[in-house]
């Protein structure tokens, strides 16, 4: 369930755009945890999110056009660090990284998070898109779009640019 949308959250301050969701009984596998394949779900919807914030008028109720959407998910990847269980609210953020000519990353961290700012959070998993820019009516991939660019600098901010992900601890890169 999507309960906040593109705000920002002192508990990730290195994300522009914040979503806020709840761990529903059909998210669960076998075990009682969240099913690894929902991760990517809860990326997307931080990613919509995203793009919707880069688009003016966009609001959460409005239905958007998915032609209107310019771009289309080549790779996805998830570093899973803990298990999530039923009921915990998590709070996804996303970001965007450097553009290429046609391609772009968005950077993704979920959390636990109590119910108040002060409270600690627990990280779950952090992850990867790469999206390409798309034109639906040639089928073909095209460059990143200036207005894009300078949409994804303003919106993005004010945010920290650090490293998403620390060294891996069993390699140290």
């Amino acid at each position: 369930m999507l309960e906040s949308i593109w705000m920002r959250d002192v508990r990730l301050p290195e994300f522009p755009c914040v979503v806020g969701v709840e761990v529903r009984f059909r998210d669960l596998d076998a075990m009682g945890h969240v099913n690894n394949a929902v991760y990517l779900t809860f990326f997307e919807q931080a990613r919509l999110a995203f793009w919707m914030a880069l688009h003016p008028g966009g609001t959460p109720d409005a239905p958007i056009d998915p032609a209107q959407i310019g771009f289309v998910v080549a790779r996805a990847e998830c570093d899973y660090a803990s298990p999530v269980r039923l009921g915990e609210r998590l709070l996804v953020g996303c970001r965007a990284g450097d553009f290429g000519t046609s391609s772009f990353p968005l950077d993704y961290r979920i959390v636990v998070a109590g119910g108040s700012v002060d409270a600690e959070v627990r990280l779950v998993a952090e992850g990867r898109t790469v999206q390409v820019t798309w034109d639906w009516l040639s089928g073909t991939k095209i460059p990143v779009p200036e207005d894009l660019k300078r949409r994804v600098e303003a919106f993005q901010a004010g945010t920290s640019r650090g490293p998403l992900r620390p060294a891996h601890p069993a390699t140290g890169s």
